[in-house]
Protein backbone atom coordinates (compact mmCIF):
# COMPACT_ATOMS: atom_id res chain seq x y z
CA UNK A 1 0.00 0.00 0.00
CA UNK A 2 0.67 3.37 -1.28
CA UNK A 3 0.11 6.86 -0.26
CA UNK A 4 0.35 9.79 -2.26
CA UNK A 5 -0.59 13.78 -2.19
CA UNK A 6 -1.17 16.02 -4.70
CA UNK A 7 0.61 19.64 -4.45
CA UNK A 8 0.84 22.40 -6.53
CA UNK A 9 -0.69 19.61 -9.31
CA UNK A 10 2.15 17.62 -9.28
CA UNK A 11 1.86 13.81 -7.44
CA UNK A 12 4.44 13.64 -3.97
CA UNK A 13 4.72 10.27 -1.80
CA UNK A 14 3.17 11.21 1.45
CA UNK A 15 3.15 9.17 4.89
CA UNK A 16 -0.93 9.70 5.07
CA UNK A 17 -3.39 12.09 6.11
CA UNK A 18 -2.72 14.50 9.13
CA UNK A 19 -4.46 13.93 12.19
CA UNK A 20 -6.29 17.25 11.96
CA UNK A 21 -8.02 16.74 8.42
CA UNK A 22 -11.43 16.71 8.59
CA UNK A 23 -11.68 13.87 6.17
CA UNK A 24 -10.01 11.82 9.10
CA UNK A 25 -11.71 13.74 11.73
CA UNK A 26 -14.96 13.75 10.07
CA UNK A 27 -15.37 11.57 7.24
CA UNK A 28 -15.87 15.41 5.10
CA UNK A 29 -14.13 13.45 1.59
CA UNK A 30 -15.27 12.50 -1.33
CA UNK A 31 -13.96 9.27 -3.68
CA UNK A 32 -13.18 7.64 -6.87
CA UNK A 33 -11.85 4.05 -7.21
CA UNK A 34 -9.62 3.17 -10.01
CA UNK A 35 -8.96 -0.27 -10.75
CA UNK A 36 -5.25 -1.08 -11.66
CA UNK A 37 -4.86 -4.40 -13.80
CA UNK A 38 -1.13 -5.73 -15.08
CA UNK A 39 -0.37 -1.99 -14.30
CA UNK A 40 -2.71 0.02 -16.27
CA UNK A 41 -5.16 2.37 -14.73
CA UNK A 42 -8.89 1.43 -16.47
CA UNK A 43 -11.00 4.23 -17.30
CA UNK A 44 -9.17 6.82 -15.46
CA UNK A 45 -10.44 10.07 -17.23
CA UNK A 46 -14.65 8.90 -16.30
CA UNK A 47 -13.37 8.10 -12.94
CA UNK A 48 -11.65 11.98 -12.54
CA UNK A 49 -14.80 13.74 -14.00
CA UNK A 50 -17.00 11.88 -11.40
CA UNK A 51 -14.48 13.42 -8.49
CA UNK A 52 -14.93 16.69 -9.82
CA UNK A 53 -18.31 16.63 -10.21
CA UNK A 54 -18.98 15.62 -6.63
CA UNK A 55 -16.92 17.94 -4.78
CA UNK A 56 -18.98 20.45 -7.24
CA UNK A 57 -21.83 18.81 -5.44
CA UNK A 58 -20.50 19.13 -2.09
CA UNK A 59 -19.83 22.84 -2.75
CA UNK A 60 -15.80 22.56 -3.10
CA UNK A 61 -15.89 24.33 -6.31
CA UNK A 62 -15.42 21.17 -8.58
CA UNK A 63 -11.61 19.96 -8.14
CA UNK A 64 -9.81 19.04 -10.86
CA UNK A 65 -7.26 16.17 -10.25
CA UNK A 66 -4.76 15.63 -12.95
CA UNK A 67 -4.01 12.61 -14.34
CA UNK A 68 -2.45 9.30 -11.95
CA UNK A 69 0.93 10.20 -12.26
CA UNK A 70 3.55 7.43 -13.92
CA UNK A 71 5.52 6.85 -10.50
CA UNK A 72 2.40 5.54 -8.77
CA UNK A 73 1.79 3.56 -11.31
CA UNK A 74 5.12 2.07 -12.17
CA UNK A 75 6.09 -1.16 -9.80
CA UNK A 76 2.38 -2.00 -9.73
CA UNK A 77 0.11 -4.76 -10.47
CA UNK A 78 -2.97 -5.31 -10.29
CA UNK A 79 -5.03 -2.96 -7.02
CA UNK A 80 -7.28 -0.43 -6.81
CA UNK A 81 -6.50 3.56 -6.67
CA UNK A 82 -8.75 5.46 -4.20
CA UNK A 83 -8.26 8.80 -5.11
CA UNK A 84 -9.88 11.19 -2.01
CA UNK A 85 -10.62 14.72 -2.05
CA UNK A 86 -10.79 15.78 1.69
CA UNK A 87 -11.77 19.23 3.41
CA UNK A 88 -8.69 19.96 5.10
CA UNK A 89 -7.77 20.85 8.05
CA UNK A 90 -10.39 23.06 10.60
CA UNK A 91 -13.64 23.08 12.12
CA UNK A 92 -16.93 21.26 10.64
CA UNK A 93 -18.35 24.44 9.45
CA UNK A 94 -14.93 25.55 7.78
CA UNK A 95 -14.45 26.49 4.39
CA UNK A 96 -12.15 24.10 2.27
CA UNK A 97 -9.58 23.88 2.13
CA UNK A 98 -8.58 20.41 1.49
CA UNK A 99 -6.39 17.94 0.48
CA UNK A 100 -6.06 15.78 -2.60
CA UNK A 101 -4.31 11.95 -1.79
CA UNK A 102 -4.15 8.75 -3.82
CA UNK A 103 -3.88 5.43 -2.11
CA UNK A 104 -2.91 2.24 -3.90
CA UNK A 105 -4.12 -1.43 -2.63
CA UNK A 106 -3.03 -4.71 -3.97
CA UNK A 107 -6.47 -6.53 -4.18
CA UNK A 108 -7.96 -8.74 -7.29
CA UNK A 109 -9.53 -7.11 -10.30
CA UNK A 110 -12.55 -8.23 -12.81
CA UNK A 111 -11.43 -10.87 -14.83
CA UNK A 112 -13.00 -13.50 -12.17
CA UNK A 113 -16.52 -14.66 -13.81
CA UNK A 114 -17.49 -16.47 -10.35
CA UNK A 115 -21.30 -16.36 -9.41
CA UNK A 116 -21.79 -14.22 -5.96
CA UNK A 117 -24.66 -15.49 -3.58
CA UNK A 118 -26.26 -12.00 -2.06
CA UNK A 119 -29.24 -11.47 0.33
CA UNK A 120 -31.43 -8.62 1.48
CA UNK A 121 -30.14 -6.44 4.09
CA UNK A 122 -33.01 -5.70 7.17
CA UNK A 123 -30.97 -2.19 8.25
CA UNK A 124 -32.43 0.77 6.40
CA UNK A 125 -29.40 2.24 4.56
CA UNK A 126 -28.57 6.04 4.33
CA UNK A 127 -27.05 7.16 1.20
CA UNK A 128 -25.41 10.17 0.38
CA UNK A 129 -26.39 13.15 -1.56
CA UNK A 130 -25.82 12.77 -5.13
CA UNK A 131 -25.12 9.05 -4.85
CA UNK A 132 -21.28 10.08 -4.24
CA UNK A 133 -18.82 8.09 -2.61
CA UNK A 134 -17.71 9.43 0.46
CA UNK A 135 -15.74 8.82 3.41
CA UNK A 136 -18.81 7.97 5.64
CA UNK A 137 -18.49 4.67 5.17
CA UNK A 138 -18.84 2.84 7.82
CA UNK A 139 -22.48 1.91 6.70
CA UNK A 140 -21.33 0.20 3.72
CA UNK A 141 -18.48 -1.78 5.78
CA UNK A 142 -20.64 -3.07 8.22
CA UNK A 143 -22.91 -4.54 5.43
CA UNK A 144 -20.36 -5.98 3.92
CA UNK A 145 -19.02 -7.32 7.21
CA UNK A 146 -22.63 -8.75 7.75
CA UNK A 147 -22.72 -10.51 4.48
CA UNK A 148 -19.79 -12.41 5.38
CA UNK A 149 -22.17 -13.47 8.75
CA UNK A 150 -24.71 -14.57 6.09
CA UNK A 151 -22.22 -16.55 4.61
CA UNK A 152 -23.27 -14.73 1.12
CA UNK A 153 -21.03 -12.51 -0.63
CA UNK A 154 -23.16 -9.00 -0.56
CA UNK A 155 -26.14 -8.22 0.48
CA UNK A 156 -28.74 -5.56 -0.94
CA UNK A 157 -29.25 -2.05 0.75
CA UNK A 158 -32.86 -0.26 1.02
CA UNK A 159 -33.34 3.16 1.61
CA UNK A 160 -36.02 4.19 4.50
CA UNK A 161 -38.53 3.94 2.02
CA UNK A 162 -37.79 0.97 1.06
CA UNK A 163 -36.49 1.76 -2.53
CA UNK A 164 -33.46 -0.76 -3.46
CA UNK A 165 -30.26 1.65 -3.79
CA UNK A 166 -27.53 -0.93 -4.47
CA UNK A 167 -25.31 -3.81 -2.62
CA UNK A 168 -22.89 -2.91 -0.18
CA UNK A 169 -20.18 -2.20 -2.80
CA UNK A 170 -21.80 -2.33 -5.88
CA UNK A 171 -24.26 -0.84 -8.24
CA UNK A 172 -27.19 -3.60 -8.59
CA UNK A 173 -29.61 -4.58 -12.13
CA UNK A 174 -32.30 -7.06 -11.92
CA UNK A 175 -34.02 -8.35 -14.65
CA UNK A 176 -37.98 -9.03 -14.87
CA UNK A 177 -39.73 -10.69 -18.23
CA UNK A 178 -36.74 -10.08 -20.32
CA UNK A 179 -36.35 -6.18 -19.16
CA UNK A 180 -32.85 -5.68 -16.87
CA UNK A 181 -33.55 -2.47 -14.49
CA UNK A 182 -31.43 -0.36 -12.52
CA UNK A 183 -32.31 1.82 -9.50
CA UNK A 184 -31.83 5.63 -10.04
CA UNK A 185 -29.14 8.08 -8.92
CA UNK A 186 -32.27 9.63 -7.09
CA UNK A 187 -33.13 7.00 -4.48
CA UNK A 188 -28.70 7.18 -3.56
CA UNK A 189 -27.69 4.78 -5.97
CA UNK A 190 -24.11 5.27 -6.84
CA UNK A 191 -23.20 6.97 -10.01
CA UNK A 192 -20.41 4.36 -10.94
CA UNK A 193 -18.16 4.10 -13.96
CA UNK A 194 -19.17 0.68 -14.38
CA UNK A 195 -22.84 1.30 -13.98
CA UNK A 196 -22.83 3.51 -17.02
CA UNK A 197 -20.50 1.68 -19.07
CA UNK A 198 -23.17 -1.24 -18.85
CA UNK A 199 -26.25 1.06 -19.93
CA UNK A 200 -24.55 2.04 -22.87
CA UNK A 201 -24.44 -1.74 -24.10
CA UNK A 202 -27.71 -2.77 -22.62
CA UNK A 203 -30.82 -1.76 -22.73
CA UNK A 204 -31.64 -0.71 -19.17
CA UNK A 205 -34.87 0.75 -17.54
CA UNK A 206 -33.70 3.55 -14.32
CA UNK A 207 -36.86 2.86 -11.84
CA UNK A 208 -37.81 2.85 -8.16
CA UNK A 209 -37.18 -1.13 -7.11
CA UNK A 210 -38.58 -2.58 -3.99
CA UNK A 211 -38.57 -5.60 -1.70
CA UNK A 212 -40.94 -7.65 -4.29
CA UNK A 213 -39.06 -6.81 -6.97
CA UNK A 214 -36.48 -8.16 -5.77
CA UNK A 215 -38.38 -11.40 -4.77
CA UNK A 216 -39.57 -11.85 -8.57
CA UNK A 217 -36.35 -11.35 -10.35
CA UNK A 218 -34.69 -14.07 -12.47
CA UNK A 219 -31.48 -12.44 -13.12
CA UNK A 220 -28.93 -9.69 -11.36
CA UNK A 221 -26.01 -8.96 -11.63
CA UNK A 222 -23.33 -6.55 -9.75
CA UNK A 223 -20.75 -3.99 -11.20
CA UNK A 224 -18.22 -1.53 -9.96
CA UNK A 225 -14.71 -0.64 -10.67
CA UNK A 226 -12.81 -3.31 -9.29
CA UNK A 227 -15.24 -6.30 -10.50
CA UNK A 228 -16.26 -5.48 -13.38
CA UNK A 229 -19.67 -7.17 -13.92
CA UNK A 230 -20.74 -10.19 -11.70
CA UNK A 231 -23.38 -12.77 -12.32
CA UNK A 232 -25.84 -13.20 -9.47
CA UNK A 233 -26.72 -17.07 -8.67
CA UNK A 234 -28.91 -16.67 -5.77
CA UNK A 235 -30.59 -14.08 -3.67
CA UNK A 236 -31.88 -14.65 -0.32
CA UNK A 237 -31.22 -18.50 -0.81
CA UNK A 238 -33.66 -18.54 -4.29
CA UNK A 239 -31.48 -19.31 -6.94
CA UNK A 240 -31.25 -17.39 -10.31
CA UNK A 241 -30.35 -18.47 -13.97
CA UNK A 242 -28.43 -15.07 -14.46
CA UNK A 243 -26.31 -15.40 -17.68
CA UNK A 244 -24.46 -12.00 -18.23
CA UNK A 245 -21.53 -14.06 -19.88
CA UNK A 246 -21.38 -12.13 -23.32
CA UNK A 247 -21.17 -8.83 -21.06
CA UNK A 248 -18.53 -10.26 -18.79
CA UNK A 249 -16.20 -11.10 -21.71
CA UNK A 250 -16.88 -7.76 -23.25
CA UNK A 251 -16.01 -6.34 -20.22
CA UNK A 252 -12.58 -8.26 -20.17
CA UNK A 253 -11.86 -7.33 -23.48
CA UNK A 254 -12.65 -3.71 -23.70
CA UNK A 255 -11.58 -2.65 -20.46
CA UNK A 256 -9.17 -5.52 -18.38
CA UNK A 257 -7.29 -6.53 -21.44
CA UNK A 258 -7.55 -3.93 -23.87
Amino acid sequence: MSTWRLESRCWAPCNGVPLDDRGFRYGMSVFETIAIHRGRSLLPDEHLQRLARATQSVGWGGVVVPGLPRELMEGQSTGVIRIYVTAGPGRPGDGFSGSVYALFEDCETGTEFSPQRIASSSAPYLPAAGGWKTGNYWQNVREQLSAKSLGVDDVLLFNPSGALVCASMANVFLEAGGIWMTPPVESGARDGVMRAWVMKRVPVEETLLGPDDVAGCTGCFLTNSRIGVRAVSEIDGRPLRTDVTALQRLCRDLIFSA
